[in-house]
């Protein structure tokens, strides 16, 4: 349930959803150094929980 709730957190934030989608797309593709990708994510999705 916390997961749904994080997501909907950060989804209904245009300009967050779109901060998060970038690092995952990094990752995703996997053709560049993924760290800083990584901490990125766990800062939105943190401070998304945060939030709640």
């Amino acid at each position: 349930m916390n997961s749904w709730a994080v997501f909907v957190a950060i989804e209904r934030h245009p300009q967050r959803a779109a901060r998060l989608h970038e690092p995952e797309r990094i990752v995703d593709a996997g053709d560049q150094e993924p760290t800083e990708a990584i901490a990125e994510i766990r800062a939105i999705r943190a401070a998304a929980e945060a939030g709640l």
